[in-house]
């Protein structure tokens, strides 16, 4: 849905769509939603534009969207990837291999933001 047709729903048919989406509520956005419906639209609203473009397959931008969720250690939405991975014909194997991946990055990511001690060591003279 483009932004427009969020904008005149409801707030529960906004939740109604993305409990269908997702296979169950959605419960962050619930809570949001008690205090600050319009939040809830602009999450809904980032996500359809963000998933809009028409040159990744729906099925690779969620294993992207799972392995990204994963390396940042957010369980929530690792949680809510698989379950909408699973549920979009998506393999056990196909979804593991993304965590794989991301497991990879993430160990990546330490040596690299470890470059300049990494120097540093390797400098260091007595």
């Amino acid at each position: 849905m483009i932004m427009e047709e969020k904008k005149s729903m409801t707030i529960e048919q906004l939740l109604e769509a993305m409990t269908a989406k997702m296979g169950r509520s959605p419960e962050t956005m619930v809570l949001l939603s008690q205090v600050n419906e319009s939040a809830v639209f602009e999450h809904a609203a980032n996500q359809n534009f963000a998933m809009s473009g028409a040159h990744i397959p729906p099925k690779y931008k969620l294993l992207i969207n799972l392995a990204a969720s994963a390396a940042m250690g957010a369980e929530k939405c690792i949680n809510n990837y698989t379950n909408m991975a699973l549920r979009s014909g998506i393999s056990k194997e196909e979804i593991v291999e993304a965590l794989v991946l991301a497991r990879f990055v993430k160990a990546s990511s330490v040596m690299s933001a470890s470059t300049d001690a990494l120097r540093m060591v390797v400098n260091y003279e007595k």
